[in-house]
């Protein structure tokens, strides 16, 4: 990666797009030109680039899927890969960015992505619980766990979300299913502790 890169994605970390555009437009990176121009609401510049190099690069080609599931539209189904490296990344820029509709249009797909990746709801969930979604958060942890029942990670999601919800009864109980299927979880084993001192301290109180 070259200074001018570094530099692209230091101005698009901070959401100030329209620099990063101007750099990645000089370096020909066509796939970040795209998606710089769709956070700015330029749909008909982001499609542009993305038809540019889509027989070359899988993200353009998630890219051109993306705006027809923000128009509700399931035209082409995206790839497993692409489904797993791109679903949660978009929907974290579109809640960041307060794209509501668009966040909520590309959820909506979500059982049409699934026929590609089946930890689709999972990764809808994640999103939804990094952004503070927390009910729509564990709908999506159930809708996965409707199906893979012993997926620990959903489990853990679903134990996060209830603990800031303030239900500590049922973030323990999940959080020790999650435990009970892999001991050795650490991520999980440090939020069980999280949990019981919560509850203690509102004993003790």
């Amino acid at each position: 990666m070259n200074q001018t890169d570094a530099l692209a994605k230091e101005y698009f970390y901070k959401k100030e797009y329209k620099k990063a555009l101007e750099i990645f437009i000089k370096n020909d990176n066509k796939y970040a030109t795209g998606l710089c121009y769709l956070l700015l609401d330029d749909i008909k510049n982001a499609k542009k680039y993305w038809q540019l190099n889509k027989k070359q690069n899988p993200a353009s080609q998630w890219g051109l899927c993306v705006l027809d599931f923000i128009n509700l539209k399931t035209k082409k189904q995206p790839k497993f890969f692409q489904t797993r490296a791109f679903l949660e990344i978009y929907l974290n820029l579109f809640l960041e960015n307060k794209k509501i509709e668009w966040a909520e249009n590309l959820i909506s797909c979500c059982d049409f992505l699934y026929a590609s990746n089946p930890e689709t709801y999972k990764f809808i969930a994640r999103a939804l619980f990094s952004n503070g979604y927390f009910d729509l958060a564990i709908t999506f942890c159930k809708k996965t766990l409707d199906l893979f029942y012993s997926d620990p990670e959903a489990f853990l999601i679903l134990s996060q979300c209830q603990f800031l919800k303030g239900d500590l009864g049922e973030a323990l109980d999940s959080i020790n299913r999650t435990l009970a299927m892999v001991d050795d979880y650490y991520p999980a084993i440090l939020f069980q502790k999280i949990i019981r001192e919560e509850i203690e301290n509102k004993r003790k109180n």
